[in-house]
């Protein structure tokens, strides 16, 4: 293997993916915060001098791109601008009129803005006796949380100044299947970004969980719940993942980019751990190790149910722990 011809391979790749997931809006995306991170190009380029064999230099290119990632998503939290944004609200902050014409034109935008976006967005769907239910959330960048069981079948609160949601829902027999989608908009460019959003669901029916979410953190405690499967796709993310013992088997599948990822499951249940990952972290107390990429709790097979959790993560940290 050619380790030039490799890591340049890695690169067009990895724009190539950011650029997609931009377009699709899974993430904001700025130019202007790639500019403040050009170091890493050298970081890259010291990298591909090294007298080192090509696996090991094409896993620390990797791992340079993880750290670059990481820092855009810190970047993201506090962008304000691109460098002409951020000269034309200094200039305009200089300017003083006695006047109350100013006021009035942020009164009016304020009054626009809401308008567009509604702050606090609720949304709720009524209790249904069924069975099964599946919930599909597409979230962008925030923070989520899935909050203690509700009265209703889903309740939904959000809190963003940039992405306005939407919520139905579709009944089929003695299933029903309720979706969640976020939608972006460059409106609020320069401004302090805010998305916010909290899940609460019904203790009765058994559920499937799907989230698609890009640079996020998310805190999901499922142990009052009784959950089949659980999907999420992310980008850079942090992921808080509590199970509890539901009285079903449960499937977690995990496929992430950058990530921090700490899972619990109880000690009465058993549970299998398939992962494979480019560079990670792994702390998994409480297991045994089959072989490669593939951990199990001690006489696994032998309890009533079963937890089995298959991850594909880039650069990650992970931990699995029973409590």
């Amino acid at each position: 293997m050619k380790s030039k011809n490799f890591i340049t391979g890695i690169l067009i790749i990895f724009v190539g993916v950011i650029a997609l997931l931009a377009a699709l809006n899974v993430f904001d995306f700025h130019w202007s915060i790639v500019f403040r991170l050009w170091p890493m190009m050298l970081i890259i380029f010291g990298v591909t001098l090294l007298p080192l064999n090509d696996y090991l230099k094409s896993g620390l290119v990797l791992a340079a791109l993880g750290l670059g990632c990481a820092l855009y998503h810190v970047e993201l939290q506090r962008y304000n601008g691109n460098a002409i944004t951020r000269l034309y609200n200094n200039v305009k902050s200089w300017s003083i009129d006695i006047s109350n014409d100013d006021d009035e034109d942020d009164e009016a935008e304020a009054e626009e803005m809401n308008d567009d976006y509604a702050i606090d967005q609720h949304f709720s769907e009524p209790y249904a006796e069924v069975d099964h239910a599946s919930i599909d959330i597409d979230f962008g960048a925030g923070d989520l949380k899935l909050k203690a069981p509700c009265a209703e079948l889903a309740k939904v609160d959000a809190q963003s100044n940039f992405v306005k949601y939407s919520f139905r829902s579709e009944k089929a027999d003695e299933n029903i299947a309720l979706y969640v989608n976020g939608k972006g908009h460059s409106k609020n460019v320069g401004k302090k970004n805010e998305n916010d959003l909290y899940i609460a669901l019904c203790a009765q029916p058994v559920w499937d969980f799907s989230l698609d979410m890009g640079a996020s953190e998310a805190e999901l405690d499922f142990s009052p719940y009784k959950v089949s499967s659980i999907e999420i796709n992310g980008g850079a993310c942090e992921i808080d993942l509590k199970l509890g013992d539901s009285g079903c088997d449960t499937k977690v599948d995990i496929d992430t980019g950058v990530s921090d990822i700490d899972i619990e499951i109880p000690s009465g249940v058993d549970c299998e751990i398939n992962i494979e990952s480019a560079i990670t972290g792994k702390d998994f107390t409480g297991f045994e190790k089959i072989e490669k990429g593939l951990w199990r709790t001690p006489n696994y097979g032998q309890g009533e149910h079963k937890i089995v959790i298959e991850m594909s993560c880039a650069v990650s940290d992970i931990s699995v722990k029973r409590y």
